[in-house]
């Protein structure tokens, strides 16, 4: 049973297996996973003796023999295995498991093969559709193989056939769009446009020549659009005219399906032909609920009930049964409710048919051919098994869902009546709310709301924030004045003037000072709901005005829109987050005690906060780090970097008019001499968040220790050398995808962006090739533009030390991989993201920030050694793990030294309250920003103790004493006498 633990081992397995190059790795993934199988309890549950005899393989002789003389008794059953038949032998019967499972989900490695099987009993009664991918394209290259594939397919299948038949009787062939250009993104629409619209077409002719339908398969919802948007382009050409073949995919889970019906029958309808149409119930479930969640869209694009799916699609059926003079319907479908239902909406079998993966419910499309003359046509995978079994195994593994019919059609508890249960019905009867899902916004209860995305591949939203911001662009921004000295803030992408800023002189750090030391008090005593309150206030208002910070962040530091949308809602998560945590904990604390007392503990603010914070997030950290300040009960003098204090400027502001007093908060756009000269060197300062380099942190550091006066505590967050280990278990493909984004996204100006990407030598050809291809699909240009993945540096000095840097690593004979630079870009303003093979950590003597990413190959199963590295490097950020391997992900889970540990996903954009964010050893002091812990860093602890018997005693305690009175009245001690005691 695939849904059971164990059978969800094998398909772990068979995820990873077959693609593992070296033999030692191999075997430990066997170990690993193996281990967790209970086996013997699967033995002789199938009706096939081959798999029961196979369940016993999975355990030792000794255990079989207490198996059949029923004393099961199997711990350490697997143990024995590998020590009695050894690791080779076990290697073996899971390769043969593997290939019984290729068998089940992948038709034939070639379409050749493929058709020679089809013209065999008992495959020779069906109808097929195949399917020649892999993995999407990563690259060009592998957008080239792909194209070329989809070519080969059709002229085989065109050599195949006698004739030009009719479409609707010749196997046919579904094309991925993905597969067919790297980057198949909204944010690329022009370049998308312009490349797949002519492949797609070639294709589209090719098959009309040879007499088949040719099939877009679906995509993820945020294509949907782009899809529709090609699939017309191509439908439309003169070329096609007349012929009925070319189709697509609309999955009934997603909300948008009647709609898109309705479009595609206007298109069939304008053009007077019609449009097979695949109707599926959906294939990307999970993935489509977390997408919309970490973007905090309004809704999902999905149902989030399989009951109402099943209704949609029952309700897209009978959309197609009624326009089957523009559609040809094909319902793909495992539901024999679902295939009855369709049946009886059509009222009679022409005009459409059936489908089903090849694999799985061959017995309900047996049973449809039998009662009616509608075909059923069969979805054939075909590719290797090495490629082609771990994908289609992912997708199983993501859709496998226990509520799906298959999977209850096995089951002999589920009762007829259940599977067949009306799907309309179970929505009209059932209460929904009690098992759905929270929407985005809600995701974190009542306590705070997730913050607003947007859905950057809606193109009417699109279109309106690029006009939004458009209008942005046109202003000029202005900080502090009229003292001090004048400064022009200029764009780091063309040097425009962004505003102008009056940076402090000693005589405004001494006023801010003396004004926040003024306000102290006052703010400390003020009730933390009120402080909390002004959070709320806050974040409702940043996303009120998100379009001038999302400008500001765009002109001023550089940021892509995607990057500036996310740091607005990680500044908004802050103070929600903040607001919350500090109600919860600026509260008093009941101690335990003696009776007759009463002891509290309550946390306060410190007093005087100066918050340092970076130009490479400049509202999220800036934010961040002042509203936990604040909430905390301290007043703050922020300090931000000179590079970019507009945005601090304009979320001052924002946090004044959401309630904090104006002498609880202090703008000081200072140097960071002065600052250390005039500020941090005076007693009234209690404490300091700092967020940069460790140099700096070490330096504030020296100067607080200095001070004579009340000791000040320091929160820092500095950078680090963060590391990505992969061993050969994990997905090429997902690996290089994470460290292209880890390494470059916001030009690799982040504290937690990959430094140094640790892959074992049996994969690190493959990976390092990919990863280049990868690279090259980067798009770097002007941050306003959706399209653009990496934008400027900060500013021509951190572009000469990377050019310094790349040049000393060239002098060195290192192999590198540098991205072209596009000639319309400033020189002294980009710098293109580069790859660098070095031997290990050691050669690296600081963190290079920007966007260069260093290799390093290791020997397999040398992953201490590789830990050690990580290590002794001292810095202790970010670190990321890729591996299907649950024992090696647990050694680096308990050896590493670091704060942040992320596993087979990226490596940045922590979330706030899920994802705390801090390091340790040379990357700061802790505790994480975004964390539990992190406001009592801000506060100081107060206990107070009353002696309530002073004043009457406990008055709980003598109403308990009523009994023992009543027995003292018969006892020789007088009342009186025990009234004076």
């Amino acid at each position: 049973d695939l849904s059971s633990r164990e059978g969800a081992v094998l398909m772990c397995l068979a995820e990873a297996l077959l693609r593992i190059p070296d033999q030692a790795t191999a075997d430990r993934l066997l170990q690993d996973k193996l281990l967790l199988g209970d086996w013997a309890g699967h033995a002789w549950h199938s009706r096939s003796w081959l798999v029961n005899l196979a369940t016993l393989g999975l355990v030792s002789a000794e255990s079989a023999e207490k198996l059949f003389a029923g004393k099961a008794d199997f711990d350490g059953a697997v143990e024995h295995l590998f020590t009695r038949l050894g690791q080779a032998a076990i290697r073996q019967a899971v390769a043969f498991a593997m290939q019984s499972l290729a068998d089940l989900f992948v038709m034939e490695q070639d379409v050749g093969a493929a058709l020679a099987k089809i013209r065999t009993p008992p495959h020779d009664r069906w109808l097929y559709s195949f399917d020649c991918l892999g993995e999407a394209a990563l690259t060009a290259a592998d957008g080239l193989r792909y194209f070329q594939a989809y070519r080969d397919a059709i002229t085989a299948i065109a050599a195949s056939l006698a004739g030009t038949a009719d479409p609707r009787l010749a196997p046919g062939i579904s094309v991925k769009l993905s597969a067919l250009l790297p980057r198949y993104e909204y944010s690329r629409r022009q370049r998308v446009l312009a490349a797949l619209v002519p492949r797609l077409l070639e294709l589209a002719r090719q098959a009309r020549a040879a007499g088949i339908m040719l099939t877009l398969d679906a995509e993820e919802a945020e294509r949907l659009s782009l899809s529709l948007e090609i699939f017309a382009a191509v439908y439309r050409d003169a070329s096609l005219t007349g012929w009925h073949g070319l189709g697509l995919a609309v999955q009934a889970y997603q909300q948008r399906a009647p709609a898109v019906i309705a479009a595609l029958a206007e298109l069939a309808q304008s053009q007077g032909r019609r449009i097979p149409l695949r109707l599926v119930k959906g294939a990307y479930w999970d993935t489509e609920i977390k997408r919309a969640q970490v973007a905090g869209l309004a809704g999902y694009p999905v149902y989030t009930h399989k009951a109402h799916s099943d209704v949609s699609y029952l309700a897209c059926a009978r959309l197609l049964l009624q326009q089957r003079e523009l559609f040809y319907p094909q319902f793909a479908t495992h539901n024999a409710h679902t295939a009855c239902a369709v049946l009886q909406l059509a009222g009679d079998d022409a005009g459409f048919e059936f489908q089903r993966l090849h694999g799985m419910g061959a017995a309900l499309h047996e049973k449809l051919q039998q009662d009616s003359a509608v075909p059923c046509r069969v979805y054939a995978p075909i590719g290797h098994y090495r490629e082609l079994l771990p994908y289609l195994v992912r997708r199983l593994l993501e859709n496998g869902a226990n509520s799906s019919f298959v999977n209850l059609l096995e089951k002999d508890n589920v009762p007829a009546a259940q599977l067949a249960r009306d799907p309309v019905a179970a929505v009209r009867t059932a209460t929904m709310t009690e098992t759905g899902l929270p929407l985005p916004a809600d995701l974190y209860g009542e306590e705070r709301r997730n913050a607003q995305g947007l859905n950057l591949a809606d193109d009417g939203v699109l279109q309106a924030l690029l006009q939004g911001l458009r209008r942005q662009r046109q202003k000029t921004w202005r900080v502090g004045g009229p003292g001090g000295s004048p400064r022009t803030v200029c764009s780091p992408y063309d040097g425009a003037t962004v505003g102008n800023l009056f940076v402090a002189d000693r005589s405004a750090i001494a006023r801010a000072l003396d004004l926040a030391a003024a306000a102290s008090s006052a703010w400390r005593q003020t009730q933390v709901e009120q402080r909390a309150a002004c959070l709320k206030k806050a974040a409702d208002l940043l996303e009120q005005q998100r379009e001038e910070f999302m400008a500001l962040l765009i002109l001023e530091a550089g940021k892509t829109i995607g990057d500036a949308l996310a740091e607005v809602r990680e500044a908004v998560d802050y103070c929600r987050y903040y607001a919350v945590q500090a109600k919860a904990q600026f509260r008093k604390l009941a101690l335990p005690g003696p009776t007759g007392e009463d002891n509290g503990l309550y946390l306060e603010g410190r007093g005087v906060f100066v918050c340092i914070s970076p130009w490479n997030f400049p509202l999220a950290i800036f934010l961040g780090q002042a509203a936990a300040a604040l909430v905390a009960g301290n007043s703050v003098i922020a300090k931000p970097a000179l590079a970019t204090p507009l945005v601090a400027a304009r979320a001052v502001e924002l946090l004044h008019a959401a309630g904090v007093p104006a002498s609880a908060l202090c703008l000081v756009p200072a140097s960071g001499s002065d600052v250390e000269r005039y500020l941090l060197a005076d007693s009234r300062v209690a404490g300091v968040a700092f967020t940069g380099s460790t140099a700096t942190a070490q330096r504030i550091n020296r100067c607080l220790a200095a001070r004579d006066g009340p000791l000040a505590v320091l929160i820092a967050e500095t950078g680090g050398q963060n590391a990505l280990i992969a061993d050969s278990s994990a997905l090429p493909e997902q690996l290089v995808q994470d460290a292209v984004r880890s390494a470059f996204n916001s030009a690799g100006q982040r504290c937690s962006a990959l430094r140094v990407l640790f892959v074992p030598e049996p994969i690190a050809g493959r990976v390092l090739e990919m990863l280049r291809g990868a690279m090259d699909q980067l798009c770097l240009g002007d941050p306003m533009d959706i399209a653009t993945d990496v934008g400027p540096v900060i500013d021509a000095a951190a572009v000469a030390r990377l050019h310094e840097y790349l040049a000393l690593r060239r002098a060195e004979g290192r192999s590198i991989h540098q991205v072209a630079l596009p000639q319309q870009l400033d020189r002294q303003r980009f710098f293109a993201p580069c790859v660098i093979e070095i031997d290990g950590m050691q050669s690296l003597a600081c963190e290079v920030f920007g966007p260069v990413l260093h290799l390093v190959r290791y020997p397999a199963m040398q992953l201490a050694a590789v830990v050690r590295q990580v290590n002794a490097a001292g810095f202790g950020l970010t670190l990321g793990v890729h591996s299907r391997i649950e024992a090696n992900i647990d050694y680096i889970r308990r050896h590493a030294r670091v704060g942040n540990i992320y596993v087979n996903r990226d490596m940045i954009g922590a979330v706030v309250g899920t994802q705390p964010f801090g390091g340790q050893g040379l990357s700061g002091t802790g505790p994480k920003a975004g964390g539990p812990h992190y406001l009592a860093r801000f506060a100081t602890e107060k206990t107070v103790t009353v002696n309530s018997a002073a004043i009457g005693g406990n008055a709980d305690l003598l109403a308990g004493m009523n009994g023992s009175l009543i027995f003292l009245k018969h006892s020789p001690i007088s009342i009186r006498n025990l009234l004076m005691r």
